[in-house]
């Protein structure tokens, strides 16, 4: 709620194919992308209510092809897959008492998909091809 946040939203509703708007929430299936961006930020205007979104550069990697199998059935498609690295750290103070990768998960989407939640059925669980 400042000059930059204002700044911010004025280069969002101008260029919204740029973005993503995220909700400050948990879950699949609430990001808002495109003009909806540009929309949704002229309905809120300048009151609090954009606060609980952020903006986000929309990354358009290179699909891949993969086979996604569903109910037994294998259908070969383009896919645009997401890793996510967990971590754990903990400390104590100034004091790091752990500090260390825990695992990994990757999942994958038909490239057209924005949302990508594996619980919503939009994106399927997928293993690396390490080459």
């Amino acid at each position: 709620m400042n000059e930059e946040g204002d700044s911010v939203v004025k280069m969002a509703i101008e260029n919204p194919q740029k973005y993503v708007l995220k909700p400050q929430r948990e879950g699949g299936g609430n990001n808002i992308y495109g003009e909806d961006i540009a929309k949704l930020l002229r309905e809120i205007g300048n009151d609090s209510r954009h606060s609980a979104y952020i903006l986000m550069d929309l990354i358009n990697p290179k699909p891949t092809p993969n086979y996604a199998i569903c109910g037994g059935t294998a259908t070969k498609e383009e896919v645009i897959s997401e890793l996510g690295i967990y971590g754990v750290y903990l400390a104590c103070g100034d004091k790091m008492l752990e500090n260390y990768a825990a695992g990994h998960l990757l999942r994958s989407k038909p490239k057209d998909q924005n949302d990508d939640g594996v619980a919503t059925g939009v994106a399927i669980l997928d293993s690396p091809l390490l080459v």
